[in-house]
């Protein structure tokens, strides 16, 4: 439909009367003054028939809605809180204390439809927390009322919900057209898009709490221009229930496919089902690839330890971190005390499915098997934040420098980018490959000069900074060394040491780092010389303590026979590894590639692809096996996509245990990666994107589970830099657990969350679905390790790189917001606007944020209203292409109470004379003048501004007037 809007159109500084021309322009200075010339114009603007759900913002306590998600299907959406135990939800109280519904008395509850009575016939409903943040009590709560209906709704017909007031305020209104294009959440899609010509799928489903899953009223769905409405494609829906959950009744087996992959047309589009409305849009579009690696790019990059994070290429800036040198512990006494028992509580938990420990525990100085031998102080800066937190962890360094040299190697297409949007992009070498060197640096800096590696960077006197930005962060110390944190940095170093990619771009750093290997490797031998192959390890924290040291050891031993050609090494990895098809070294005995076995497999299988070494120094029955296990390992990740309703690639097994937390779908997408390189099966490709659109708003709560991407965000995501920066949203490029088995505890909340739920999580029967498992709150189960960051990253990376937009040139562009030099009054409109050097913006999305605002998409004009408070207010503005670019601004306004009162809104009124809007500071009291030539001034009216400083004033005599102009000045 279309609406009329009011404009201001261009100025003149003068009302000629009789001759009123369609024009205006109110004159204004310090003082505040004002032309009486308005003439109101009229501008069609189009207007979506009903509003998307895209505008970022958290929904509060009071908020509601009603949607129609089927013919004979509503739900009433309400969001409440509660006060921390032992008090109730404050409204829609309808979940006992033994976890039942207990259906409130509907007799009072019509749903009229074009005036109508229409019968309700069942009822259903669900409940869970929507909002937690970590550090104050704010808790909303999602509630959905179902509403089962004898008669279908007729498309267009006009739809409301009362009561008499005992269910909800007779003047909370629930209503609803039934516009063939309204915002359905049952429609899910990749909210992103998809590539022209690769295979596009979506899903329709939707868990409607006790009432069990929605049935789809109809076969069929339709791409409609997001703009027009128009329809392009038609096509019909596919069953895709989902295999593996064990529990009745079996969840999601009615969801529904469809797949567009034949529609090419570059556009934006929404997906419509009858009956049942349409999705939240979606492109399609060459960049959509480059989008999800640039956003990973840019999530690496975020988590640079050492560096100094900063303008233009992110808006969440940070200097230059933990730069001073890290203490060596070198005793168990003050100011070590607390690393010494830190370390001896990890390295008491056991892990049941290694053998016993036959070394002595590390529970004090004194029982380590490698003791120190710097003194002091050591320089440890760079390498990445391990996850959320600051700490650094040698293993999982190690594991970030395999699988992104890996890629830059071996995939084609990697290691040629240099356009990811980085600092170093542009510059002639492989942006992944400067990526994983940012951290092997750090690797070489946690050497010890007997060539042992030591474990991790931690503060020195709390595991966590929970509380500061990283520049403000505490002084730091390593933690001990050991065989397992060793093994992997020798292996790290020695791949980097015999990359063709890095030895070309850093010949002098590759020698540097086999150096390092070779000595890490003899403190290797000469441990297990020692203590021999089990007793030399000791165990400090959980990251390399799967198949203790012994997977990180065969990891080692090939990377050193790759970086070398010697069969000494190669004899090692063959004494260590024998069978890269041997279950045992599966996680589980069934997760194939896992940890540093499938670093080594991998490693192994492309040497001769990637010209480490030739095909005679191979061992062919060796290389056989290791590709068995790669391809056996893509065909798992694809079954998995293929049992799953929603594509993602979840394992069956995990299902049956009913596992969950710390899953990333594009991670586990990566081993299919690899296999394809083998084995270009389509399928692959085909489950790639599907795990993609999964992580992308294609799920059943259609949130997107990397920062930065998607119409609907999380806000609390376990990241310490995001817990104290000055924004709301996270930084972007961070990966969130698309999957987890409930809520865990914070000291705010308890284990309040939980009992919230309904159905319950922790019931045998009819639980709350686990796809459907999401709150925006502080979770540490969905918190991203920057490897599994990695992981993701090189994959789409990879099919970027197949992509036209692979030789595109990037690296950023300059953006600026344009704001008010002179101060602004308390709690009025500021707006400002954002100039992008890039001025293509047609298909961008422009993001705001601003002190005390809500984020909110919009255009390059920002309106906003600053707080009553005198100060400074930050704004920022990011944009995004579909292609993955961004640009960022920041300015900042001066808000006062003494800031120039300002005139607007003016208006003719019917019989002459006019009326304006005085906005100024509150409670003070303005003369208003009146002038005819700007020289001589008149007084009109002595007025004290009410309370929130707007005050309408009116002239009625201007109209005898050939010219009129108003000033306000503030009375001393």
């Amino acid at each position: 439909m279309q609406k009329k809007c009011f404009v201001f159109r261009s100025l003149v500084s003068t009302l000629v009367r009789p001759r009123l021309k369609n024009r205006f322009k109110p004159l204004s200075c310090g003082r505040g003054f004002l032309a009486a010339l308005l003439v109101p114009g009229f501008l069609n603007c189009a207007s979506a028939a009903i509003p998307l759900p895209i505008d970022i913002q958290t929904p509060a306590p009071g908020d509601h809605a009603l949607r129609i998600l089927s013919p004979n299907l509503l739900e009433l959406f309400l969001v409440n809180t509660k006060q921390p135990d032992p008090a109730r939800v404050n409204d829609w109280d309808w979940v006992n204390d033994q976890q039942t519904f207990v259906s409130p008395d509907m007799s009072s509850v019509r749903v009229i439809v074009n005036g109508q009575t229409n019968l309700v016939t069942g009822v259903g409903f669900k409940r869970r927390p929507l909002y937690a943040p970590l550090l104050a009590w704010d808790l909303r709560i999602g509630n959905q009322l179902y509403l089962q209906l004898s008669n279908s709704i007729a498309a267009g017909a006009a739809v409301q919900v009362i009561n008499n007031g005992t269910l909800w305020p007779t003047n909370m209104a629930f209503r609803a057209a039934a516009d063939t294009l309204r915002f359905n959440p049952a429609i899910h899609v990749n909210q992103e898009g998809y590539l022209p010509s690769y295979p596009k799928k979506a899903a329709i489903g939707y868990y409607l709490g006790d009432l069990g899953e929605m049935t789809i009223p109809a076969n069929q769905f339709s791409i409609v221009n997001a703009s027009s409405g128009t329809t392009v494609y038609q096509g019909t829906l596919t069953l895709r229930p989902d295999v593996g959950y064990n529990y009745t009744p079996t969840p999601y087996r009615k969801v529904y496919e469809a797949d567009f992959s034949s529609l090419t047309t570059p556009g934006e589009y929404r997906l419509a089902v009858p009956g049942m409305g349409a999705s939240l849009p979606f492109r399609v579009d060459d960049g959509i690839a480059m989008a999800f690696a640039r956003t990973y790019a840019l999530g690496m990059f975020h988590q640079r330890g050492g560096f100094a994070v900063d303008m233009p290429f992110t808006r969440f800036t940070h200097a230059a971190d933990h730069l001073a040198p890290a203490s060596v512990p070198t005793n168990a006494s003050a100011p070590f005390a607390f690393t010494w028992q830190t370390v001896s509580n990890y390295c008491l938990e056991v892990n049941s499915d290694n053998p016993p420990q036959t070394a002595p525990a590390l529970t004090n100085y004194s029982t380590q098997l490698y003791p120190f031998v710097n003194q002091g102080t050591v320089s440890v800066s760079g390498g990445h934040f391990e996850a959320g937190d600051y700490n650094r962890v040698t293993y999982n360094g190690a594991q970030l420098v395999h699988t992104l040299v890996f890629a830059a190697d071996s995939l084609p297409g990697v290691g040629a980018l240099d356009n990811l949007g980085i600092p170093e992009s542009g510059d002639g070498i492989s942006d992944v490959l400067q990526e994983a060197k940012w951290e092997a640096d750090f690797l070489a800096r946690m050497q010890d000069a007997d060539g042992g590696f030591y474990y991790s960077v931690y503060p020195q006197f709390r595991e966590y900074e929970l509380d500061v930005l990283p520049e403000n962060g505490d002084p730091q110390v390593v933690w001990p060394k050991n065989t397992g944190c060793t093994a992997a940095a020798v292996a790290a170093l020695a791949q980097c040491a015999s990359s063709p990619r890095f030895k070309q771009a850093y010949p002098q750093v590759a020698s540097n780092y086999w150096a390092k290997a070779q000595l890490g490797w003899q403190f290797l031998t000469n441990a297990i010389a020692r203590f021999g192959l089990d007793g030399s390890y000791q165990k400090v924290q959980h990251f390399d303590d799967d198949f203790t040291h012994h997977d990180e050891l065969a990891w080692a031993a090939c990377e050193m026979f790759l970086a070398s050609g010697d069969p000494q090494y190669q004899a090692k990895l063959f004494e260590w590894f024998p069978n890269p098809t041997d279950f045992t070294t599966f996680r589980w005995g069934w997760l194939r590639m896992y940890a540093c076995y499938g670093n080594a497999v991998r490693d192994y299988a492309f040497a001769v692809r990637n010209g480490r070494l030739s095909n005679a120094q191979i061992q062919q029955d060796y290389l056989e096996k290791c590709i068995n296990v790669i391809t056996n390992c893509g065909n798992d990740i694809l079954s998995w996509s293929q049992d799953n309703a929603y594509g993602t690639s979840f394992p069956d097994l995990s299902k049956a245990y009913r596992g969950g937390g710390w899953y990333f779908s594009s991670a586990q997408a990566f081993d299919m990666v690899v296999a394809y390189q083998f084995n270009p099966d389509p399928q692959y490709v085909d489950a790639l994107l599907r795990n993609l659109n999964f992580e992308s708003g294609c799920n059943p709560v259609n949130v997107s589970y990397i920062t930065g991407l998607g119409w609907k965000r999380l806000r609390n995501i376990v990241d310490q830099y995001s817990l104290n920066d000055r924004r709301a949203l996270p930084k972007d490029g961070i990966p969130i657990s698309n999957l987890q088995t409930g809520f865990q505890p914070t000291w705010v909340y308890g284990w309040e969350l939980s009992g919230l739920t309904y159905p319950s999580d922790n019931v045998d029967t009819s639980p709350y679905p686990y796809y459907d498992r999401w709150c925006d709150d502080w979770n540490v189960s969905t918190e991203g390790s920057t490897t599994d960051t990695a992981r993701s990253f090189a994959g789409l990376v990879w099919l970027a790189a197949q992509t036209p937009l692979a030789s595109q040139l990037w690296r950023s562009t300059n953006a600026s917001i344009i704001a008010p030099t002179t101060a602004s009054l308390p709690n009025q409109p500021v707006t400002v606007t954002l100039n992008v050097a890039d001025t293509n913006l047609s298909t961008a999305r422009i993001m705001w944020e601003a002190s005390g605002q809500e984020p909110a998409f919009g255009s390059q004009n920002y309106t906003f209203s600053p707080g009553s408070q005198a100060g400074t207010y930050w704004i920022e503005a990011e944009v995004q292409w579909p292609d993955g670019r961004r640009a960022f601004a920041t300015n900042s306004i001066t808000v006062s109470p003494n800031a120039p009162p300002f005139l607007s809104q003016l208006q003719k009124v019917f019989g002459g004379g006019f009326t304006f809007v005085l906005t100024g500071t509150p409670m003070a009291t303005y003369i208003i003048q009146s002038s005819a030539d700007l020289v001589s001034w008149n007084p009109l009216a002595t007025n004290a501004l009410p309370a929130n400083g707007v005050l309408t004033i009116t002239d009625p005599q201007s109209g005898s007037a050939s010219r009129r102009y108003y000033r306000a000045l503030k009375s001393p």
